[in-house]
This record gives structure tokens, sequence and C-alpha cells, in this order.
């Protein structure tokens, strides 16, 4: 993820401006905006690092679960689906 940069000088003279209520909408899209990205990255960063094998090396692991219900579970989880972020 890359480091955010400053705020540049005709930013900072527009919110300068704004009223309190033009200064909480401005913030608000500010934030949407940053949480979006947020859900953006964690998401491509999940999908990413888990794969099919990696999940069975997860299930294998856990006392208890044998190859049989690991690979019924990793099918179940395939033919389901996996979601990240917010349903719309």
């Amino acid at each position: 993820m890359s480091r955010a940069k400053p705020i540049d000088f005709a930013t900072y003279k527009k919110v300068h401006k704004l009223s309190v209520n033009g200064f909480n909408h401005w913030l608000m899209d500010l934030c949407g905006s940053i949480y979006d990205d947020g859900v953006r990255y964690a998401t491509q960063d999940c999908v990413a690092s888990l794969t099919e094998e990696h999940l069975m090396e997860i299930l294998l692991s856990v006392k208890g679960i044998g190859k049989n219900r690991a690979e019924q579970v990793v099918k179940r989880i395939l033919d389901e689906g996996i979601t990240y972020g917010i349903k719309t």
C-alpha cells in the first residue's frame, strides 16, 4: 500500500474557506474514500494470499480434521464463493 501524500496548498485553501457544514461534508467524503480504499486493498491481499492448497494446509493442521473432512470444507467454500468487504 502506498503512503499518503501531504495535502496540497490549493486543497488547503479550499478547505480553509468552507463553512462548518461544508467542511463536515468534505471530511465525511474523505473518510468514506479512505475506508473504501482500505477495503479494496485488504480484499486484494486476502484473495492473493489464500489459495486452495494453503487452506488445505491450515485445515489439516487442526487436530481432529482429516484429509476427507478438509477436502469437504474446501469444496464447500469454493462452491459457495468467498466475498470480502461490504455487500452492495
